[in-house]
């Protein structure tokens, strides 16, 4: 049996692009889902019963901690709510940062479709959001 190779979440950041060039990460992410689906259809016949696939389609949910003094290579909650605000396109990237940072990559185009701020009194102030995947996924860097 061979030693797997396992990569820490933590070490892996969320980043959003309006070029697909210069990206900042999503600062004080706690979580970061990649949700693919296909739509299956199913036919019953007296030959048997068949499977159609329809096209993939994707989402990525995100969530964290609002952080009110970003730095320049970080995009904070005050970003998010305005790219939804303006239905602006970004490029949405997931990367591990070993050397080259190849051995982890997910990235697409999509539009935020969901945004929530949570504020609860005795919790840090949160937030979570949805991209809404437009066209395919890249998965080779």
């Amino acid at each position: 049996m061979s030693n797997p190779t396992t990569l820490q979440s933590s070490l892996i950041p969320l980043a959003v692009s309006t070029d697909g060039t210069t990206y900042k990460i999503i600062v004080c992410k706690k979580t970061a889902n990649f949700n693919g689906t296909t739509t299956t259809t199913k036919e019953e016949t007296d030959c048997g019963s068949f499977k159609g696939l329809g096209a993939n389609d994707w989402t990525m949910d995100f969530d964290g901690t609002v952080n009110t003094t970003p730095n320049g290579t970080e995009t904070s909650w005050k970003d998010i709510l305005n790219y939804w605000q303006a239905q602006t396109l970004l490029y949405v990237k997931i990367q591990s940062p070993s050397p080259g940072g190849t051995d982890f990559y997910i990235q697409g185009q999509a539009y935020l479709s969901n945004v929530k701020l949570t504020v609860q009194i005795g919790n840090l102030v949160a937030f979570s959001a949805t991209f809404e995947g437009q066209g395919a996924i890249d998965n080779t860097p």
